[in-house]
């Protein structure tokens, strides 16, 4: 049975006719709010991986990177067709030629089918969106821009970099060059009240967006977050205040917008808290249950929301 929203890999389905599995890379980027020209030290939820999955090797290069990592997953999912994902850091954060060398080693791999770039909202200046839509003139392309809170104090608090305003503006001038954009949030940040995390929903999903990740706040080991959270100064939502939240959000999205992820996870060696991460496929099925509790899916209170 189908969840009771637009999930992305049926969102691929669609596209392509098959099923699509992405492949994470680490192409040895970092961000500008870790080598000192925004700030020192990256976001503070954020570990040395950047936010990078676990399988991934970044001591390979980037060709060796997706030859190991399509192997992977052809193997235990029977697999045929993939998409580089630029996931760790900011993968638009270098020169133009660079980024050029990097994209182009990754489409020249004849099993990849295109091209998900992950990246801040600081880091697309005009000359890289043009880049951005010579490559999306020729393939299958997705530019990902973090956000996590359209709330400036927040974004202060957790040592982002950036503003709401510099999102908004980035996710503009992607769209006025055709591209497709997502974005990611973040609930349970350190202040943040209920109706303020929905209230980032309501202003991400109104701003031109294609696709939305939502995920809860977890503590990594290794980050800023982590001595906050052993001093108890850091609590995190518990497992039925979640499933609420994201349940009230997806009812607030428009209907066409995918959603590419719920929860967050990693592993007992690197996530320390909240336990409840390590079910995901439990907290996928409490969050379709409540929206049929409810008798609604996606879209649901869009009407509400918009005033329409």
């Amino acid at each position: 049975m189908g969840h009771p929203y637009r999930t992305f890999n049926n969102y691929l389905a669609e596209v392509f006719g098959a099923r699509v599995y992405r492949v994470p890379i680490d192409a040895g980027f970092t961000c500008p709010n870790r080598d000192g020209t925004r700030a020192f030290g990256g976001c503070t939820f954020c570990d040395d991986r950047g936010s990078g999955a676990p399988t991934i090797k970044p001591e390979l290069s980037v060709k060796e990177q997706l030859a190991t990592g399509i192997e992977r997953i052809r193997r235990r999912y029977k697999a045929e067709r993939f998409l580089a994902y630029f996931q760790a850091f900011s993968n638009t954060y270098a020169p133009e030629a660079a980024l050029k060398s990097l994209y182009d080693a990754a489409l020249e791999n004849p099993d990849v089918s295109g091209l998900i770039i992950g990246t801040r909202p600081d880091c697309v200046p005009d000359n890289v969106l043009d880049l951005l839509a010579e490559y999306n003139s020729r393939t299958f392309l997705w530019l990902e821009l973090g956000v996590q809170s359209v709330f400036d104090r927040t974004l202060d608090l957790i040592n982002r970099g950036h503003s709401a305003d510099e999102f908004f503006d980035a996710v503009k001038r992607a769209k006025a060059r055709g591209l497709m954009v997502a974005t990611h949030l973040i609930f349970g940040l350190p202040g943040e009240s209920k109706q303020e995390m929905l209230e980032s929903v309501r202003k991400v999903a109104t701003c031109g967006v294609d696709a939305i990740k939502i995920h809860q706040l977890c503590v990594y080991k290794g980050t800023a977050m982590e001595a906050d959270y052993k001093a108890g100064r850091l609590p995190l939502l518990e497992q039925s205040e979640y499933v609420q939240l994201v349940a009230d959000a997806l009812e607030m999205l428009p209907p066409e917008m995918v959603v590419m992820r719920l929860v967050a996870e990693g592993t007992k060696d690197e996530l320390i808290a909240p336990d409840w991460s390590f079910n995901k496929s439990l907290v996928h099925d409490q969050i379709d249950a409540e929206l049929a509790r409810r008798s609604t899916k996606q879209g649901s209170k869009l009407s509400l929301m918009t005033g329409a």
